[in-house]
């Protein structure tokens, strides 16, 4: 998926206007269908959980940027729920992207929610908080099927023995890299800067790349020239974290902050 071209004549495309993806008002459709889906599922994620024992897990990728946006638009909706402030973990991680970091405090402006910063490892970070606000019984994740180790996980499952004692609410589960990118362009939804620069996954500095897929080269020298945007890798989930270096694996459970 290379792409090699003259210096002279570069040009940008957005894949999600091509007519050979979809019609738009087929797209429309389609995305408002989903969303309607997800209302109703949140309706009833709401008659179990009070608002006030809910929380999101956020690390600024686009998944939890998109279910950040359904909540939001969700409790926006309600006039029981528009004062709520959404609690919303963020790991904090010294080798985070500036962007990254930059990309958190704008939606934690723009949407009024409630960021919780916490060290990692993941494990610790819920465990202080469940000791800080004991009444959090649940938490929502941008955890997507086509993830490291998602491809059993349910949409909603408790976290295992041995870990603080929360249900994990996986709303986008069976999501696929399409459904988020038409849904973020439909809703018009901001999402971290990055993608706007080849990256399609993103973790921080020591272990993400652009995606190579993503390479715009110099037809005559080889030479890099720049990355097309993340979302032209819409058809291609096996492709989404090609620019992940190779990780220390972590159990299912440690997956409470997704691209």
């Amino acid at each position: 998926m290379e792409v090699k071209v003259n210096t002279a004549n570069i040009s940008s495309t957005n894949k999600l206007k091509d007519k050979k993806y979809s019609d738009y008002n087929e797209v429309t459709q389609k995305v408002h269908d989903q969303v309607n889906t997800l209302i109703e599922s949140l309706h009833e994620i709401f008659q179990l959980y009070k608002p006030n024992e809910v929380m999101l897990s956020f690390n600024g990728g686009k998944d939890c940027t998109v279910v950040l946006h359904l909540l939001h638009t969700f409790y926006q909706s309600n006039p029981c729920l528009q004062h709520i402030k959404i609690p919303t973990l963020y790991i904090t991680d010294p080798d985070a992207f500036e962007e990254v970091e930059d990309f958190v405090v704008d939606c934690e402006k723009l949407f009024n929610i409630d960021v919780i910063r916490k060290p990692g490892p993941i494990k610790e970070a819920l465990e202080a908080i469940c000791q800080e606000r004991p009444h959090i019984k649940a938490v929502f994740m941008g955890c997507r099927r086509t993830d490291p180790y998602c491809q059993n996980l349910k949409v909603m499952q408790p976290t295992d023995a041995g870990w603080p004692p929360l249900m994990r609410i996986n709303p986008i589960l069976d999501w696929t890299c399409r459904d988020v990118w038409q849904y973020i362009y439909l809703y018009n939804v901001p999402y971290c800067n990055l993608y706007q620069k080849g990256y399609t996954s993103i973790g921080n500095k020591t272990n993400t790349l652009p995606n190579p897929y993503l390479r715009v080269l110099d037809e005559k020298t080889g030479a890099i020239l720049s990355y097309r945007p993340g979302h032209e890798l819409i058809d291609n989930d096996d492709l989404e974290r090609a620019g992940r270096m190779t990780a220390k694996k972590e159990h299912i459970t440690t997956n409470l902050v997704s691209k």
